[in-house]
């Protein structure tokens, strides 16, 4: 097995390869798709973003959600200590001994990154009543998500700056092994 210190793992791998992934086939449909953006999220360069957008940066998000259960599960973690990110905290601490707030400072702004992800799914950009609290605002801000009202601001800059961190996170994690 490769240490991950030295050279990323296997899964460390194929997730920045599908992060890079959707961020390329996310900028060629850009591209190819010249219809003006109408309706409640507007051009792209004005107010929340586009739609297309605020789905890549969720997939980019859960590409690092995945990467995260699928090493703790080969590592030995039951199921059901995989289901939050505040679980796989503790079973990476327990699996690996490693507290992951500290020794990987791309967690938090990812955390940011995944708070936007579930506004995204669960009310189409728009913060869920449980998400309208201070510990998710912390996360949002660290990862320099933007807040218009309750709904978060996706735009470009928010797509690669998120690509950048969700790697940057992955690399992180995957040296904790």
């Amino acid at each position: 097995m490769p240490n991950s210190r030295t050279m990323p793992s296997a899964h460390a791998e194929h997730a920045i390869a599908d992060i890079r992934l959707i961020v390329h086939e996310h900028l060629a449909a850009r591209v190819s798709d010249s219809r003006p953006r109408v309706g409640r999220f507007g051009d792209p360069h004005a107010g929340f973003g586009d739609r297309a957008t605020q789905f890549a940066v969720a997939n980019i998000v859960g590409v690092v959600e995945h990467y995260a259960e699928r090493t703790l599960l080969d590592a030995g973690a039951p199921p059901n200590k995989v289901k939050t990110w505040d679980n796989k905290l503790g079973a990476w601490s327990d699996i690996f001994g490693v507290d992951l707030t500290s020794a990987c400072p791309a967690f938090q702004p990812m955390r940011g990154y995944y708070e936007a992800r579930n506004a995204i799914m669960h009310r189409r950009g728009e913060l869920t009543d449980t998400q309208r609290k201070d510990d998710v605002y912390e996360r949002l801000t660290a990862a320099g998500v933007t807040l218009v009202g309750f709904s978060v601001v996706v735009d470009m800059t928010t797509l690669h700056a998120c690509a950048s961190t969700c790697v940057t996170c992955i690399e992180q994690l995957d040296a904790t092994q």
